[in-house]
């Protein structure tokens, strides 16, 4: 080869490499500072906040934060509040509403993770449904496009049923230009199909954008997980204790080895945006997989959101005014 050839393929090779490095490296770099956060569930996503009961105060946000928490995410079901025709229009009220529980996150210094959520029609039907869907985000991206970096974007929550693999990648790809024309640099997170499962992300087509990150959520055993949970078909039964012998933890460790290894290939973060065990399993079993779910999550460099803080999976004792320890500790991997 000669000294010109070879100097122009050395060009090649530097320009191909630095571009991987900065793909990814803000995603990155927004994906650490989300760190530990916390969902702020059944409340937003319910068909009318309260109707689940609860109510996000504002009082919350400064609890969050001084409990060590660096953001949360806000599930929110933009369809129950919206024309079901064009142009789609949501309620202003609905508008006013979900930016004042942004502004009291940001004011108390906490990262934020806005979703569409509940949005039950794509599950049985998508593609009748998409119009309205990228008008819901045409709308939500304007509105919110003069907010601070620490405000990020979540495109929908656990594609799944008709929400294949293949026509959920087509709907980020649509979506994400969407968001782009008003909000060039927001970070965009995007879930991982069949429910965000774990074992999916390999299905996902990943966009070539430095401001995205890759979100999945890990409920597993389901049995213990779910156990005696009433909207699950059929109930889980109570009783199933989780121990963290050797076997379960190295089999979350396996889970998460793979969703590594898959982020590393793809040069993508991964943020762990739910995780939690249901009330109605034995505390202690609960602390010790809240525990390790949380260490070996952040061992791999996830950023992670409980789910979540005041209801059914909670954290957070709303009638006392207390968090629920040592449930909570846990969360933090301690």
């Amino acid at each position: 080869m000669s000294k010109i050839n070879l100097c122009v393929a050395l060009l090649i090779v530097s320009t191909i490499t630095t571009g991987l490095n900065v793909w990814g490296q803000k995603g990155f770099e927004y994906n650490k500072k989300l760190g530990v956060g916390v969902n702020l569930g059944n409340a937003l996503e319910a068909p009318r906040e309260g109707a689940w009961g609860m109510r996000i105060q504002d009082d919350y946000f400064p609890t969050i934060k001084q409990r060590g928490f660096n953001h949360v995410r806000i599930p929110i079901r933009w369809s129950a509040h919206c024309q079901k025709e064009q142009p789609y229009k949501v309620e202003e009220e609905f508008f006013k509403r979900v930016e004042h529980v942004v502004n009291k996150a940001l004011e108390n210094d906490l990262l934020v993770v806005i979703n569409i959520h509940h949005f039950e029609e794509l599950y049985q039907d998508p593609l009748k449904h998409k119009e309205m869907f990228l008008a819901l985000w045409r709308q939500i991206a304007e509105r919110f496009k003069d907010y601070p970096w620490q405000l990020s974007f979540e495109i929908f929550n656990e594609p799944a049923q008709a929400f294949t693999p293949s026509i959920w990648n087509d709907f980020v790809r649509e979506t994400l230009k969407v968001i782009r024309e008003s909000n060039p640099s927001r970070i965009v997170i995007i879930d991982a199909p069949n429910w965000s499962h774990w074992s999916a992300v390999e299905l996902l087509t990943v966009p070539k954008d430095e401001n995205i990150i890759v979100s999945f959520h890990y409920y597993e055993p389901f049995n213990f997980t779910h156990q005696g949970a009433e909207w699950v078909s059929p109930i889980p039964p109570v009783g199933t204790k989780w121990q963290g012998t050797k076997a379960q933890v190295n089999e979350i460790e396996k889970h998460f080895r793979a969703v590594n290894n898959w982020s590393i290939k793809n040069n993508v973060p991964i943020y762990l945006g739910e995780f939690g065990a249901y009330s109605k399993a034995d505390m202690e079993s609960r602390v010790n997989w809240t525990r390790v779910v949380s260490q070996l999550a952040q061992k791999y460099g996830f950023s992670i959101a409980y789910w979540e803080f005041g209801a059914g999976f909670g954290i957070y004792d709303r009638s006392k005014g207390e968090w629920i320890e040592p449930l909570a500790e846990a969360v933090f991997g301690r």
